[in-house]
């Protein structure tokens, strides 16, 4: 049995546009008059109001260059100076009373009939009385002069850049430039003799500490040179205290003496050896370097050539050669003697470079005691010294910034921190009033305003509403949607087509479907966002007999079950909602699964009937095709679940919104939510995995026919086979 709608007639209120256009038209006669006079007022009105010009200067703020020594600022002051707070800070000394007052001395604005005070009249009285204007007669005329220059100035930093622009507004052209010039001038004259002024005072200031720091510095150094000669740190060559010096030089003596020891010993030892040993003393320098062995060696070697040229001719033992011989043997020893007195003569070498050793140390370590005697008188006065330089770096510092001082207090002109980039000329055309432009705003403004006070009154009188009706005989002709062809289903209010996509899904989300359509759906776990329902519950339902018609022919509620298993009831109603999808509509895969208890499943059907979860919550898009998915759900859908009254309510809301809905029942069961979605189809739809029919497919056919009253087809799950079989009432089993 098909779900019958209420039959009683709904009301939908929408905008009469004719009814409006019609009073609209109906008003242009006091309208179009309106707008005329309040044209015509306001342009007699700005013909005779005095007419006002506008002049501009523009000065642009930048560091002044040096003209003169000691003009160079530092780099913070710099920045201080042209950052946007520096701008801004020029701004308000152009705007400042000390400047006003100064430019109004200037030009003599007071004699100025347009910077005369005013009696004010009645109301200005009336104001002042209740103390909400002050009486005129209680200012000065400098005041009331003040008062009609700051309404007529305005000056402003030009966005993105250094330039600040100065505005003046008068009555007279050349007065508005020659205010706005006066005000520069003025500006760059104070700049300048602030600048002379806080020279001046700095010089002055300087002054007295430069003679106190100069007194400082000298007491400072005459107490370095005092502590210097008490103490015995007077300095000497290489600017080495004379303690210094001394240690130095015995350092240098004692290892001169130390070398001179060890070289005498050592040529002492070797003569030793050599005459111990019987060696030649050739070898020796100090003993080849004597005259007397020399003298010796000479005699030794002309005896020796001698017995040579007698041996030619005499015998060896003939007297005169032992007479040689033994003159040859006496030279010998002569020298080897004269070779021993060398040897005792460096050894008396090296005992006395001994002794000398022995006192340069004993001296030298007398220098280290008071060295080290002396370290604290040093550091005491290399304090005293640090202090000195400190005071003399800052008495410099201070005579350079006084010497800077005063070459800018004398100088005779002081540039400023900025400079003027485009003076005020005579302005040719008054800025105020515009004439044309202001009637045409006041024209349209006026029209715009009669306008909306018509369109308000008919809204508040109900002129500019109807009320539509349906259930009657004239809303099967006046409810069909012109977009669906012959579907006699009316539209949903303010809902279109494209709603039914975007509206209940505001977004895609995997619907956890593997992609071939012939396997079953896998659930995935999907986050949605700004995911909203349409709101289906609030429209107007349609009559029983038009949702007859329309299940009828178009089957907007397709149950899919199987006497096989769930993946084959899966597999079928998955294909035939990407059908679906094909040919257009916007269909819907519900999955219901009465007895699956799964918590680690994502939320579905049985949250929207036990109201846990939302439909933003629990609505996938299938990523094969533009139809959408709910899941079972986590837990069972039990008697209690189904008649808690929700399940009425959460079906009408996906009428609304779907074009077909597709009943996953899986496999066929006796629960109460399987017959109730089965006695609400338009078909249903037996799947099996493509085997022979059978007793038990025989016996659900028949059974199916004979309590939903829906055609009921047969499906195969293999997309190859026989599909869409259709059983009569009279069927053989």
């Amino acid at each position: 049995m098909n779900q019958p709608h209420s039959p009683m007639a709904d009301e939908r209120v929408e905008l009469d546009l004719p009814a409006l256009l019609g009073a609209l038209r109906r008003s242009v006669k006091w309208l179009a008059p309106l707008t005329i006079g309040c044209a015509a007022l306001t342009f007699v009105g700005l013909q005779l109001a005095p007419s006002y010009y506008r002049a501009d200067s523009k000065i642009l703020i930048e560091g002044s260059e040096a003209v003169y020594p000691g003009e160079n600022r530092g780099v913070e002051e710099e920045r201080a100076l042209l950052d946007e707070e520096g701008v801004a800070s020029q701004v308000q000394l152009l705007t400042s009373r000390d400047l006003s007052r100064r430019v109004a001395k200037r030009l003599d604005l007071a004699a100025i009939p347009e910077f005369e005070a005013e009696s004010g009249g009645l109301v200005s009285g009336v104001l002042s009385m209740l103390g909400i204007k002050r009486d005129s007669g209680f200012v000065s005329p400098e005041e009331r002069v003040l008062e009609v220059y700051y309404d007529n100035l305005k000056v402003y930093r030009v966005e993105g850049s250094r330039v600040i622009a100065v505005e003046f507004s008068a009555q007279a052209p050349e007065l508005a430039a020659n205010v706005s010039n006066s005000i520069v001038e003025e500006y760059l004259d104070l700049q300048a003799a602030a600048k002379r002024q806080s020279t001046e005072f700095a010089a002055a200031a300087l002054e007295p500490q430069i003679k106190r720091l100069r007194e400082d510095v000298t007491a400072a150094q005459k107490r370095v040179e005092t502590y210097r000669a008490n103490n015995d740190l007077l300095l000497g060559a290489d600017n080495q205290t004379l303690s210094q010096q001394q240690l130095g030089e015995l350092s240098t003596q004692l290892s001169e003496a130390r070398a001179a020891r060890t070289e005498a010993e050592a040529k002492a030892r070797l003569i030793r050896e050599l005459l111990n040993s019987g060696g030649s003393l050739e070898t020796a320098s100090d003993v080849l370097n004597s005259q007397l062995i020399q003298r010796l060696r000479e005699r030794q070697v002309a005896l020796q050539s001698q017995i040579a040229e007698l041996s030619t001719t005499l015998l060896p033992n003939h007297p005169r050669i032992r007479a040689l011989n033994s003159q040859l043997a006496d030279f010998d020893r002569q020298i080897r003697g004269e070779a021993r007195k060398i040897m005792i003569g460096l050894e008396n070498d090296a005992k006395i470079a001994a002794g000398r050793v022995a006192s340069l140390s004993e001296e030298l370590e007398q220098l280290k005691g008071k060295a080290v005697e002396s370290a604290e008188n040093q550091a005491k006065l290399r304090e005293l010294e640090r202090e000195a330089a400190t005071k003399s770096a800052q008495l410099e510092q201070m005579m350079q910034r006084f010497r800077e001082a005063d070459t800018r207090r004398n100088a005779e002109f002081l540039a400023a921190d900025a400079r003027v980039i485009s003076r005020a000329s005579v302005p040719l055309e008054p800025y105020w009033p515009k004439v044309l432009p202001t009637t045409i705003l006041v024209a349209l403004a006026a029209f715009i305003l009669g306008t909306a006070w018509v369109i308000m009154r008919e809204f508040l009188s109900g002129g500019a509403l109807n009320r539509v009706s349906y259930g009657g005989p004239e809303f099967s002709e006046a409810g069909r949607d012109p977009r669906r062809g012959t579907d006699d289903r009316p539209a949903i209010a303010s809902q279109p087509e494209t709603q039914s996509e975007q509206g209940a899904i505001g977004a895609e989300h995997p619907a956890g479907t593997m992609e071939n359509a012939d396997l079953p759906l896998e659930p995935k776990k999907a986050i949605a966002h700004n995911v909203t329902v349409a709101p289906a519950l609030h429209t107007n339902a349609p009559t029983a007999a038009i949702a007859q018609e329309e299940r009828n022919e178009n089957h907007r509620r397709v149950a899919v079950l199987s006497v096989d298993s769930d993946e084959v009831a899966q597999a079928v109603t998955f294909r035939l909602a990407r059908q679906a999808a094909e040919e257009g509509k916007l269909p819907l895969f519900l999955e219901v699964r009465p007895d699956m208890d799964d918590p680690q499943a994502v939320p579905g059907f049985a949250e929207l009937l036990d109201g846990s979860a939302s439909f933003a919550g629990v609505i996938y898009r299938d990523p094969s095709s533009r139809a959408h998915v709910i899941e079972a759900g986590q837990r069972a859908i039990d008697d209690e679940l189904t008649m808690n009254g929700r399940f009425d309510l959460v079906l009408e809301a996906i009428d609304h919104t779907y074009d077909q809905v597709f009943f996953d029942l899986g496999l066929i069961d006796d629960s109460l939510i399987s017959a109730q979605i089965l006695s609400l189809a338009d078909m249903v739809v037996v799947a099996t995995g493509g085997s022979p029919a059978g007793p038990e497919l025989e016996a659900a056919l028949t059974m199916l026919e004979e309590h939903t009253g829906a055609p009921v087809t047969v499906e195969s799950a293999d997309p190859k086979a026989a599909s869409g079989k259709g059983r009569s009432s009279d069927m053989a089993a």
